[in-house]
C-alpha cells in the first residue's frame, strides 16, 4: 500500500528546486563574467603594452569596463554564497509542517506493518496446523497400512511406500519445484518483495 506524499513536501520541493534554478542562473552569470574579465584583461595588458611602446594615454573606458565586471562578479558571488542561508530559513518556515506529516508517514507505516505481523502469525499459525495435521495423515496411514503388511506378503502383493513426500530440509535454500515446505530463497524473495518465480508458475496452472 502506497503511503501518500505530503503537501508540504511539495511545497518544500518546489522551494527548493527555485533556489536550485537560480543558483544554476547565477554560476553561468559568474562563468560568462569570469570569461569576459580574462578579454579585459588581455584587452588591458595590450593597451599598457601601448602605453609602454607608443605614449599613448591609458583607455579609461576599458578601465572602467574592467572594474564594473570585478565588481559584478563579487555582487553574484555574495549571492552565490547566501542563496545557502536564505535558503535555510525559507525551509524553517515548513519545519513544523514537515515533522507533522512525515510523523503521520510513520505512524501510519508503523499500523499497517502491526496489521500486516498479526497478519503473518495468523498465516503462520495455520501453516504449522496444517503440518501438524499432515503429519497425522501421516502416521494414521501408516499404521492402516500396516495391517495389511501379513496378509500382503502372504499373497505376495507388492508394498506400497507409505512417505512424507513432503520434504523437510533445516538447511533447505532452494526448490526447483513449487513445493509445501518454503526455501530460504522462496522466503527472501517475498521478504523484498517479489513473488518467487514457482509460485507465479503454480498461481497460473490453476
Amino acid at each position: 500500500m502506497a503511503l501518500f506524499k505530503a503537501d508540504t513536501l511539495k511545497k518544500v520541493n518546489s522551494t527548493k528546486e527555485k533556489f536550485n534554478k537560480k543558483k544554476t542562473e547565477l554560476q553561468e552569470k559568474c562563468t560568462k563574467l569570469v570569461e569576459e574579465k580574462d578579454m579585459l584583461r588581455s584587452a588591458l595588458e595590450n593597451d599598457l603594452q601601448r602605453q609602454i611602446m607608443e605614449g599613448t594615454s591609458p583607455d579609461k573606458k576599458l578601465q572602467n569596463e574592467f572594474d564594473k565586471v570585478n565588481a559584478d562578479i563579487e555582487r553574484v558571488n555574495v549571492q552565490l554564497e547566501s542563496l545557502e542561508g536564505i535558503l535555510s530559513k525559507e525551509l524553517q518556515k515548513h519545519k513544523g509542517d514537515i515533522k507533522k506529516e512525515s510523523d503521520k508517514v510513520a505512524s501510519t507505516y508503523s499500523e499497517q506493518e502491526s496489521k500486516l505481523e498479526e497478519d503473518l502469525k495468523q498465516i503462520k499459525l495455520q501453516y504449522f496446523e496444517k503440518l501438524v495435521e499432515y503429519h497425522e495423515v501421516y502416521l494414521n496411514a501408516s499404521r492402516k497400512y500396516s495391517e495389511f503388511h501379513n496378509i500382503m506378503d502372504t499373497l505376495e502383493i507388492p508394498k506400497r511406500p507409505i512417505n512424507k513426500n513432503i520434504a523437510f530440509n533445516m538447511v533447505q535454500d532452494f526448490n526447483n519445484q513449487y513445493q509445501g515446505m518454503f526455501s530460504t530463497a522462496e522466503l527472501r524473495d517475498a521478504y523484498y518483495g517479489k513473488v518467487p518465480y514457482s509460485a507465479k508458475q503454480y498461481k497460473n496452472s490453476k
